[in-house]
């Protein structure tokens, strides 16, 4: 948990780290951290917070979280929802459950309202809700406990489209009507509110700002995909981490951009030391 030891009439800056994980943090092709762990380690040694902010559960965020023994809230599925765990935040240390944040509808509303869609259209499309943790392993390549982990969602849903195009134009006018919005993934399509990685981050640091406010808090937000830069533009600075594996992708002015020379996590690493060392060294406690 962040350390409140300043004096009142002192306001110290501290680091707030928000970093998407695969390609990211993790490396694209073996998935390892190990590069990026004295970075991590030197950013605890400040007190700053490392937030998660990735597609990925809470259940999936919780074998990392564990192995790093990272402790500071976190941000599931695209920003759907902020979870913040026991004692970190104004979250009692004494709660039995994280305390989670959900932009939009909780997860059995969300697919009871996609079935009505269904029901209502004729649509044809599978959701994590339809489907077996085997059949998803099958289907994504993740193992059986993995795809369990998946399932378990709080306030979005992976579809694969198993209907036209043009049926899918009407699919997203009807979420629309709904408040709801769909992404495009890897393999599936994502049904979840109108939110994004950058508005969830956003949430979170008002919390910070609220609970801590003797402590002046710059945003360092880390990523390597389309689906990452609101959360850059979020951030006083943005780090776009090269992926060699990824298409290229329009980037928007984003102030105090750094682009580090490497990808995953030796990237991670790079930008994160050019910053603790750089020009906010001496303001950062």
């Amino acid at each position: 948990m962040v350390s409140a030891n300043v004096s009142s009439n002192e306001q110290a800056r501290r680091l707030l780290v928000a970093t998407d994980l695969d390609a990211t943090l993790l490396d694209h092709q073996t998935y390892s951290y190990r590069a990026a762990l004295p970075a991590i380690e030197q950013l605890k040694a400040q007190d700053c917070p490392i937030i998660f902010n990735s597609s990925k559960t809470q259940a999936e965020q919780a074998v990392l979280r564990d192995a790093l023994d990272i402790q500071d809230p976190f941000i599931i599925e695209n920003g759907s929802a902020v979870v913040i765990p026991s004692g970190q935040l104004e979250h009692p240390a004494h709660a039995l459950t994280a305390q989670i944040k959900v932009f939009g509808p909780p997860y059995a509303e969300l697919t009871a309202q996609l079935d009505r869609i269904r029901q209502q259209h004729g649509f044809c499309f599978r959701g994590f809700a339809d489907l077996s943790a085997e059949t998803i392993a099958e289907m994504t390549g993740l193992s059986v406990p993995e795809a369990t982990a998946a399932k378990q969602r709080s306030g979005s849903e992976p579809l694969y489209w198993d209907d036209s195009e043009s049926a899918y134009d009407a699919f997203v006018d009807a979420l629309a009507e709904l408040g709801l919005q769909t992404t495009q993934g890897g393999r599936f399509r994502h049904v979840m509110a109108k939110t994004d990685k950058g508005m969830a981050l956003k949430w979170l640091l008002d919390r910070y700002r609220a609970v801590l406010p003797h402590l002046d808090w710059t945003v360092v937000a880390l990523g390597d995909s389309p689906n990452d830069l609101p959360m850059l533009q979020a951030a006083d600075i943005g780090v776009l981490i090269p992926n060699p594996h990824r298409a290229k992708f329009e980037i928007p002015n984003i102030p105090h951009l750094v682009t580090p020379t490497q990808s995953g996590p030796v990237g991670w690493s790079e930008a994160i030391f050019s910053i603790i060392q750089g020009p906010l060294k001496k303001n950062i406690d």
